[in-house]
């Protein structure tokens, strides 16, 4: 059977069933019923620590989001059991953006696709919904586009055309979240789809098999760059893995609000 096409030229063993698709969607669906993940901001101690993030995690409804911005870091982080790191699909999102929200408006959804076959692929409709919503949001961390793109930089890879993305620091496949100014911010582009994209899969893949923290860490270093740190720990909060990016392509604007430097000169006052 893997040999045989369908209509449209694709092979048997990249198609899925109809009852397997919206068995899919079904589930994607009650995800969406339930609503985004809570997210709270963490103001009364600092979190770009071990102990910090735990105490804080430890306070707050498990698999919620929590995050903190001062003048000197931004930290977000969330803590998700075993076998719920898949909760949230931009591709299904992008379907409730076009009103298929139901079984009947999805059974629609894959005759248009598919035709009136039993087997097809999963229905999609154009473009980015969440992703052209999310780039308008509020950020503390944004691209200055009064400088141009660094011709020098150590980054390994390019695009025809280099961007910023605006994007999440908790992927939205576990929070469903796409506008959160505590949880996006600009980055580049390259970095975002290549490198980072296949860390965060990776992950992703582990809360297949266990509990884990995952904590992404923000800041401008001595040499004047935007750096971005993951630290993956386990449920006792020791460290699994852990990866750093420096994007030295762009220039960034670091916003903050009134009292949110208190923490770091707090900090620097105990050193």
């Amino acid at each position: 059977m893997e040999n045989v096409l369908d209509i449209y030229g694709r092979q048997y063993n990249q198609l899925i069933s109809y009852e397997e698709a919206l068995k899919k969607f079904n589930r994607y669906l009650a995800y969406a019923r339930m609503g985004p993940t809570s997210v709270y901001e963490v103001k009364s101690f600092s979190i770009n620590n071990v102990s910090g993030l735990k105490s804080a995690l430890d306070q707050v409804p498990r698999s919620s989001a929590i995050w903190q911005h001062t003048d000197k870091w931004h930290v977000a982080a969330i803590y998700i059991p075993a076998n719920t790191g898949f909760k949230f699909s931009r591709k299904i999102t992008n379907l409730f953006s076009h009103g298929i929200v139901d079984k009947d408006s999805f059974r629609k959804a894959w005759i248009e696709t598919n035709g009136n076959y039993e087997y097809g692929v999963f229905p999609k409709k154009p473009g980015d919904a969440p992703s052209n919503a999310r780039v308008k949001q509020a950020s503390y961390i944004v691209a200055d586009r009064r400088y141009p793109e660094n011709e020098h930089s150590k980054i390994p890879g390019s695009f025809k055309k280099n961007e910023t993305h605006r994007t999440h620091l908790i992927s939205s496949q576990i929070t469903g979240i796409e506008h959160h100014r505590g949880l996006l911010i600009d980055f580049d582009g390259w970095l975002n789809s290549n490198p980072m994209n296949q860390f965060e899969t990776k992950v992703l893949n582990m809360t297949k098999e266990q509990d884990i923290v995952w904590s992404a860490n923000i800041w401008i270093g001595s040499d004047n760059y935007l750096h971005w740190k993951y630290l993956i720990y386990d449920k006792n909060y020791h460290l699994i893995t852990e990866k750093e990016w420096i994007d030295d392509r762009w220039t960034y604007i670091w916003r903050f609000d009134r009292g949110q430097e208190r923490l770091s000169m707090e900090l620097e006052l105990n050193e």
